[in-house]
């Protein structure tokens, strides 16, 4: 694994313990500030984490608690990740509070972010490697209507594209296929692109039960539903996806995991993308249209 408790503290380095509060909580539980002051940061509740994700969004914040805070806020992002969970209120607030409170501009140096975005970057990959066996597991809650694992660390990525300048570092380390995980999730990721709705074999169909479907290309947590991609991320994906690409690259996965459980799976779809070359063309221009569109009020697009 890339990223350890040292790497969240060490994006901003140690920080001391605030002796005063007075940044106001959005939610007006100013003695929760105070507690969490005095916490260890790797010990501050996950329930106290995602009322300070408002603060990051909403208040004036106090420059010395949030150095203390914030490693406890990257280190959450982190586990969260790496249990693959559809969104949940605190994850998607987070990558919404950077955007909205312009944390990364307005609280950590520009070399600061550059360590952010390698910690960004490194969590993703741990998540792409940990990813095995094409698990598609619907959520038991109707109220989640795409809640998959099989999606989950889609909507991740999509969030990543909207919040931080990162894509190109993930991406060109995922796509090396050097891991049977980045294989895996590329194999995942790509059938998006090669399938219509119902034909995928890995991704199951939607039900109003337990929702499913997929894969989402396009989705990300539910706090920055339809906000545009970045458009140095959006950029570099248009540059980098077309159809021999996609085709070569599914290749490539199929043979890297021509020895693993995932094998035959993965070479139907690498197959079948050599024969669907003009339903993969109008994927992919579909796929970067909607990732550059505010589409605040639109649709699924699946």
């Amino acid at each position: 694994m890339r990223i350890t408790r040292d790497r969240a503290r060490g994006v901003l380095g140690p920080a001391p313990k605030p002796e005063k509060v007075w940044e106001e909580q959005f939610d007006y539980n100013d003695d929760q500030l105070a507690k969490m002051a005095q916490m260890d940061w790797d010990r501050v509740p996950d329930d106290y984490l995602w009322n300070y994700f408002h603060d990051l969004a909403h208040v004036e914040l106090q420059p010395d608690l949030f150095r203390h805070l914030f490693p406890a806020c990257l280190y959450y992002w982190y586990e969260t990740l790496m249990r693959n969970e559809a969104p949940s209120l605190g994850d998607s607030d987070f990558h919404y509070s950077l955007m909205h409170g312009q944390i990364l501009e307005k609280m950590l140096s520009e070399s600061e972010r550059l360590v952010l975005y390698d910690f960004f970057r490194d969590g993703f990959l741990d998540r792409i490697e940990a990813e095995r066996g094409f698990v598609y597991e619907q959520s038991r809650d109707p109220l989640i209507s795409s809640g998959t694992s099989a999606n989950a660390w889609i909507f991740r990525f999509n969030s990543l594209g909207i919040v931080a300048p990162v894509i190109r570092q993930i991406w060109e380390e995922w796509w090396t296929l050097d891991h049977p995980g980045k294989a895996v999730c590329a194999v995942m990721y790509a059938s998006g692109l090669v399938y219509l709705k119902g034909e995928n074999p890995i991704y199951g169909v939607w039900t109003p039960e337990y929702g499913g479907g997929g894969p989402y290309l396009t989705e990300n947590d539910s706090s920055l539903y339809g906000f545009a991609w970045r458009p140095d991320n959006l950029s570099f994906l248009q540059e980098t996806l077309s159809v021999d690409y996609i085709v070569r690259k599914l290749d490539e996965a199929a043979a890297r995991l021509s020895d693993s459980p995932e094998a035959s799976v993965a070479r139907r779809v690498a197959d079948d993308s050599k024969t669907r070359r003009d339903v993969t063309e109008i994927r992919i221009d579909d796929l970067l249209q909607n990732l550059a569109r505010d589409q605040r009020a639109k649709a699924r697009w699946e």
